[in-house]
C-alpha cells in the first residue's frame, strides 16, 4: 500500500513535469511568431522608409535641373510658335522642334537616372502688359512688361533597382526685349 502511494505520487510527479514542458514550447512558439512578425514589419517600414527617401531625392534633383534650366536665358527660344519644343543637344525624343538646349550640369551628375528636359513655349505667343516685379538690382519706372511665357518639363526615371522616378512642371515668364 505504501508502495502503491509512493508510485502513483512519482507518477503525478512526472506527467506535471512533461505538461510544463509543453506548456513551456507553446510559449517559446508564440514568442518565435511575435519576433517574425515584428521583424517582417519592421523590414517593411524600412523599405518604406528608403522608397521615400529616393523619391525624395529624385524630386529635389529634378527641381534642381528645372532651376538651373530657367537660369539660362539662351534655353528659352523666342522665335517660333506656341507649342514649340526645345531639346537638349544630341537628345532625339519624339516631338522636339529644336535642339539648343543645354544640359545641366546637375542633370549630368546623376548616376543610375535618365533625364528627360524639354523647354515649351505656351500661349499666349506674347503677353501683352504682363505685371512682372523684378529684383531689387533692377530698377525699372515700368509696372508691366511684354512677356514671353515657356513651360520647363523635367522627367527624371531610375535605371537601377530601387530608383525612384518623378517629373517636375515649372511654368516661367520671361521679359521679352522692347526693340521686339
Amino acid at each position: 500500500m505504501v508502495y502503491s502511494a509512493l508510485s502513483a505520487a512519482a507518477a503525478s510527479r512526472l506527467s506535471s513535469r512533461g505538461a510544463s514542458l509543453l506548456l513551456a514550447l507553446v510559449f517559446l512558439l508564440m514568442l518565435a511568431m511575435i519576433a517574425a512578425t515584428v521583424m517582417q514589419s519592421s523590414i517593411m517600414q524600412l523599405h518604406m522608409a528608403g522608397n521615400d527617401q529616393f523619391q525624395q531625392e529624385a524630386l529635389h534633383a529634378a527641381q534642381g535641373i528645372a532651376d538651373e534650366v530657367s537660369q539660362q536665358p539662351g534655353n528659352f527660344v523666342l522665335e517660333g510658335a506656341v507649342g514649340d519644343i526645345n531639346c537638349p543637344l544630341g537628345a532625339e525624343p519624339p516631338g522636339c522642334h529644336r535642339y539648343q538646349l543645354q544640359l545641366p550640369d546637375t542633370a549630368q551628375s546623376l548616376r543610375g537616372m535618365s533625364v528627360d528636359l524639354r523647354v515649351i513655349r505656351q500661349e499666349p505667343l506674347l503677353w501683352y502688359g504682363f505685371p512682372l516685379r523684378e529684383g531689387e538690382d533692377i530698377v525699372s519706372s515700368s509696372t508691366s512688361f511684354d512677356a514671353a511665357v515657356f513651360e520647363i518639363d523635367v522627367t527624371l526615371s531610375g535605371q537601377v533597382a530601387g530608383a525612384a522616378a518623378t517629373r517636375v512642371v515649372q511654368g516661367i515668364a520671361l521679359r521679352v526685349p522692347a526693340f521686339r
